[in-house]
């Protein structure tokens, strides 16, 4: 093998040895140390491979045995590189390709993140750019151990890190730690209030004390469910005690609705017409010098393309974005006062469905039109079915609690 890879690098000659004495005239190059390989019958022949510096001995035991030598060709490095002879810039392109190849891959082109759930990827590598591991930064200039030390540090969250560097690439592999469970505060006095304005449909109090039943009318702000609690049984004697209410309250409320809608306008007609454009752009500067005229037409920009170019995961600052003009023209339309009612119910119900909760639904939409020569004017209310409980702070539940600090620390 070693062999083999020596005489590769030094060049070899395949050649085809024809005659009776072909056996004698190979006896004597081994006697005079040429070393002879793939050694074969060809015909009548008999083909073998020589060291490219021993062809003087070849001729002259070949003349000595009376055998006729044909070339058959050259091998190893030097015959490949006989045939770059002549192609000055064939050589100098691939030389320069295989610079170039190497130093590109001196650098980190691809960043990836394993393992994470919770901890976002995008802030792992934002916080990898501020620590210098960033695409096309230089391999030797990382240190991984590094910025796992600092990743730990920063990240909570994280129990483990593995920083990988293989070729141009970068894994970050993260464990996180056991998610933590939500701490609801059970402690802290507070009450329950209304949210907005509203009648009571249904009051559920699970700790506190209601203030309100069905069919009360509240506003913003009131004490639905207090966080005073009685303690002690009828005819004894009994104290106040503050806890953080819980509850919930469903209501009926009401909102305003007005809208707005012309019985003439505007329409977009395409007339089929479509027009395409491609722009370069640098440093986020569009070099567009070939955009087509569209002679005082109306149209609709649509980006149909955009590539922006990348090694890896970085950001070259040149993309190619493509774009196509849809030609139209506008049309004068009208709509029937019925049309412009019927378009305005729709709208509004939108909009209400829109600002409901989760636990909101619309019982029902009142509206009162107002017609005008030009336009259609709608106003109206509707009713919804909404939870309206919201938690705060108990003042005098916290009063009450630092008085009594205050005399046990005077006690004391």
């Amino acid at each position: 093998m070693f062999l083999a890879l020596w005489y590769y690098f030094r060049g070899y000659v395949m050649i085809k040895v024809n005659g009776f004495a072909a056996e004698r005239f190979m006896n004597m190059l081994s006697y005079r140390g040429v070393y002879l390989w793939d050694v074969g019958t060809d015909g009548a022949g008999v083909k073998i491979k020589v060291p490219l510096g021993s062809m003087d001995i070849v001729s002259m035991c070949a003349e000595k045995t009376g055998c006729r030598l044909e070339i058959r060709g050259y091998g190893g490095l030097p015959g490949k590189l006989r045939r770059f002879q002549g192609r000055q810039v064939l050589t100098a392109g691939i030389l320069l390709f295989a610079i170039g190849l190497y130093f590109l891959s001196s650098f980190i082109w691809v960043i990836r993140v394993e393992g994470n759930e919770r901890v976002a990827a995008t802030d792992i590598l934002s916080y990898c750019q501020e620590l210098g591991l960033k695409p096309a930064v230089w391999k030797r200039g990382v240190n991984p151990e590094e910025i796992t030390k600092e990743i730990l540090i920063q990240f909570p969250d994280i129990s483990w890190v593995s920083v990988g560097i293989k070729g141009t690439d970068v894994t970050i592999k993260i464990a996180e730690t056991i998610e933590k469970t939500e701490v609801v505060d059970k402690e802290t006095p507070c009450d329950v209030v209304a949210a907005m304005d509203g009648v009571i449909l249904k009051i559920t109090a699970e700790r506190g004390t209601p203030q309100v039943k069905a069919g009360d009318v509240v506003k913003k702000g009131d004490v639905l469910i207090s966080s005073q609690v009685l303690i002690g049984l009828e005819g004894e004697e009994q104290h106040t005690e503050y806890v953080a209410a819980e509850g919930t309250v469903t209501a009926k409320v009401w909102q305003r609705l007005s809208g707005e809608l012309p019985l003439t306008y505007d329409e977009k007609v395409y007339t089929g017409e479509t027009k395409a454009n491609q722009i370069l752009s640098f440093w986020g500067k569009d070099a567009d010098f070939i955009r087509p005229s569209l002679e005082d037409k109306d149209a609709d920009v649509e980006i149909i393309f955009q590539k922006d170019l990348a090694l890896g995961d970085y950001k070259v600052p040149i993309s190619l974005k493509k774009e196509q003009y849809n030609i139209y023209t506008l049309e004068k339309k009208s709509r029937t006062v019925e049309e412009a009612k019927a378009e305005l119910a729709e709208t509004l119900r939108e909009k209400t469905k829109q600002s409901l909760s989760q636990y909101g639904t619309i019982e029902k939409i009142d509206v009162h039109y107002e017609e005008y020569t030009d336009c259609v004017l709608a106003k109206g209310q509707a009713e919804l079915i909404e939870r309206i409980e919201e938690k705060q702070k108990a003042e005098k539940g916290r009063d009450a609690i630092d008085g009594t600090d205050g005399e046990n620390d005077t006690n004391g």
